[in-house]
C-alpha cells in the first residue's frame, strides 16, 4: 500500500478545501493516538477524570463535581458528549440528566492537555496539566466563577488520586504576547511566551472544543501565518467557531532563552535530569537564532508528510533527537552521554530486575529500541536502573556531570545575555 503524498497547500496555487480537511484528519489521527497512549497509562479512576473533563466544564449541574452556579461560565464548542462519558456522569450522579444547551456562543473554546501524559515520561504520579480556552468578552465575576470551578475540580481530581491542574487561556490576549513581560530578572524568568506557545503546538492532545488554527497553515508558511489566515477566511474555508488562534511561531526573541534557562537552572536542583534535556534544548535553539527551527515546525512538517510514527513524534523522543543531532555536529559524545542517562533516568522504567514489566508496553519497547540503539548493555542497564543503590563513588561522578552540565549551561546564557546586551544574569549556586 503507497503512502499518501505530501500535502503542500500554497497560496499561490489556490487552496483546497478537500486538502484542509485531510490536513485536520491527519492531526485528529496523532491526536487520539496520543490520547489512548496516555489513557493507558492512567488507573482507572484517573480515566474517568479524564473522560469528564468536557462534560464537566460543558455544563453547570449541582450534581456533578465542580459545580459553583447556574450563571458560571459553561458550554464547550462543538461539544457533545458520547454514549460512555454520559454513562461514567451517570455513575457518578444516577440523575443526572445532560440538557439540552441553547444555540449561542460557547463560553469554553477547548480543552488542551499538556505535560508529560501521552508520552514516553508518563508515570502514574504525572499530572494533569489542563489548558482552558475561554471566551475572550468574560467579565471579572464569570472569570472568578471559572477559576473557583477549576479549584474545585482539582481538589475532586486529588480525591480520586490524580493531580490536575487548570490554566485559563484568553486565546486572542495570547495570541498577542500581552502576557509576556520584560524589564527586570523576574520577568525574563516568566517571559516564554514563543517557547510556550512552541511546545504546546508540538505536545498538546486536544480533548474538546476548536481545534488550533495552527494545524492549517503549513510550515513554510509560518513567516506569513497573518496573510495564509485572511486567504482561508476571504475563501470562506473556515469557520471562527472551529478554530482557536493562538497565533504563530515565525520568530523567538533570543530574550527568551534567558527566562526559560533561568527557569530550568532553578529548577535543575530537584530535577536535574529533565532539565539537563530542557536546557539543552534552550543552547540548541539559541545556536540557531535568529532563524530558530522549532521542533514544532518539525512535528507539523511531519504530519504534512504524512510521517506519523507515533515514536519518532513523541515530544520526548523529538527533544532527544535534536539535541543528538546539535551534539554530535559538535562532536561533544560526553554530553551525549549524560544526556542519554538523562532521558533514561527521567523515564523511570527499568529494562532490569523485578520491576521491568511495569509500565505500558509501548513505552518499554520504546526504549528498549532507544538503548539498543545506543548500544547499552544489560550490564550498563543495571547500573543505572539500580541508582539508588550506587555506592559514592559512581553516584559522586554522576552529580559532578550533572553539576557540570548546569555550570556550562549557566555560562551559556551568560554569554547569551552580553551578546544580546540584555539584562545580567544573577549568580546562581549549583
Amino acid at each position: 500500500m503507497t503512502c499518501p503524498l505530501e500535502i503542500r497547500p500554497a497560496l499561490s496555487e489556490g487552496i483546497d478545501r478537500q486538502v484542509l480537511y485531510q490536513v485536520r484528519e491527519r492531526f485528529l489521527a496523532v491526536n487520539k493516538a496520543r490520547l489512548q497512549r496516555a489513557m493507558e497509562g492512567l488507573l482507572p479512576a484517573q480515566q474517568t477524570i479524564l473522560n469528564l473533563l468536557a462534560l464537566l466544564f460543558h455544563v453547570n449541574d449541582p450534581l456533578l463535581p465542580g459545580y459553583v452556579s447556574d450563571d458560571t461560565p459553561a458550554g464547550v464548542s462543538g461539544y457533545t458528549p458520547d454514549m460512555p462519558t454520559l454513562e461514567a456522569a451517570l455513575a457518578l450522579a444516577g440523575d443526572f440528566a445532560c440538557p439540552a444547551l441553547p444555540r449561542q456562543p460557547r463560553a469554553i473554546h477547548g480543552l488542551y492537555l499538556m505535560g508529560s501524559l501521552g508520552t514516553l515520561a508518563q508515570t502514574d504520579q504525572s499530572d494533569m496539566d489542563v489548558w482552558l480556552c475561554h471566551a475572550p468578552d468574560l467579565d471579572d465575576r464569570a472569570l472568578a466563577n471559572l477559576r473557583k470551578k477549576c479549584l474545585r475540580l482539582e481538589t475532586w481530581a486529588a480525591s480520586q488520586g490524580s493531580e490536575a491542574h487548570f490554566f485559563l487561556i484568553d486565546a486572542q490576549r495570547f495570541a498577542q504576547g500581552e502576557h509576556a513581560l520584560h524589564g527586570s530578572v523576574d520577568d525574563y524568568v516568566s517571559a516564554q511566551h514563543s517557547l510556550l506557545l512552541d511546545e504546546f503546538y508540538r505536545t498538546a492532545i486536544w480533548l474538546a472544543g476548536r481545534t488550533p488554527l495552527w494545524w492549517w497553515v503549513p510550515a513554510p508558511e509560518e513567516a506569513r501565518y497573518g496573510d495564509f489566515i485572511h486567504s482561508l477566511q476571504a475563501q470562506h474555508l473556515i469557520s471562527a467557531d472551529d478554530v482557536i488562534d493562538l497565533g504563530p511561531l515565525a520568530h523567538i526573541p533570543a530574550q527568551e532563552f534567558l527566562g526559560a534557562g533561568l527557569k530550568q537552572l532553578f529548577k535543575g536542583i530537584e530535577s536535574p535530569y529533565k532539565s539537563v534535556l530542557k536546557l539543552l534544548l534552550i543552547e540548541v535553539y539559541a545556536s540557531e537564532h535568529p532563524r530558530v527551527n522549532c521542533l514544532s515546525l518539525g512535528f507539523k512538517r511531519a504530519v504534512y508528510a504524512h510521517q506519523l510514527d507515533l515514536d519518532e513524534l513523541d515530544p520526548y523522543v523529538m527533544v532527544y533527537r535534536r539535541i543528538e543531532d546539535y551534539l554530535r555536529g559538535r562532536g561533544d559524545f560526553q554530553r551525549l552521554e549524560l544526556v542519554r542517562r538523562s532521558l533514561y533516568l527521567k523515564v523511570n522504567r527499568k529494562l532490569t530486575g523485578r520491576a521491568a514489566t511495569r509500565g505500558a508496553h509501548w513505552q518499554r519497547a520504546l526504549l528498549e529500541r532507544l538503548t539498543t540503539e545506543w548500544g547499552w548493555d544489560e550490564q550498563q542497564l543495571a547500573q543505572l536502573d539500580n541508582r539508588s543503590k550506587w555506592k559514592a563513588g559512581p553516584d559522586s561522578r554522576e552529580r559532578l556531570a550533572l553539576s557540570r552540565e548546569l555550570n556550562g549551561s549557566y555560562r551559556f546564557l551568560s554569554q547569551l545575555a552580553r551578546h544580546e546586551h540584555a539584562i545580567r544574569v544573577p549568580v546562581i549556586a549549583i
